[in-house]
């Protein structure tokens, strides 16, 4: 889709992803986990449909975070290593982005430890 789109296109659906993923984590953040899934998936279809790896790694991160903060972290795992897995591919170890998917990674790890 992204080789058909114009660069205003292109601009505009960048904007809207922006703010589909803003708005889903500011309903995370209220505890209104139905609009936030909802708005993130929505930003997540986009991102893949524009076949934009770094923005799809983001927006999973960001699935994860809404995942642990509504307490089902078998699909927070499962969202972390979907990010954690394009990132490697396609940027390596040594960015911000891996850096901090191990850091939500190892929080989860100690929710985990610390229900058992």
């Amino acid at each position: 889709m992204q080789s058909k789109l114009t660069p205003k296109c292109l601009k505009r659906m960048l904007k809207l992803i922006g703010g589909l993923s803003r708005t889903g984590m500011e309903a995370g953040n209220a505890g209104n986990f139905d609009k936030a899934f909802l708005n993130m998936e929505d930003a997540l279809s986009y991102a893949r449909e524009l076949d934009k790896k770094c923005l799809e790694a983001k927006l999973l991160n960001n699935m994860g975070n809404l995942y642990t903060m509504s307490g089902q972290w078998d699909n927070a795992l499962l969202s972390y290593e979907q990010s954690m897995a394009i990132v490697t591919a396609h940027y390596g170890c040594t960015n911000i982005l891996y850096k901090t998917l191990q850091k939500n990674l190892g929080y989860l790890l100690k929710l985990d430890m610390a229900a058992a």
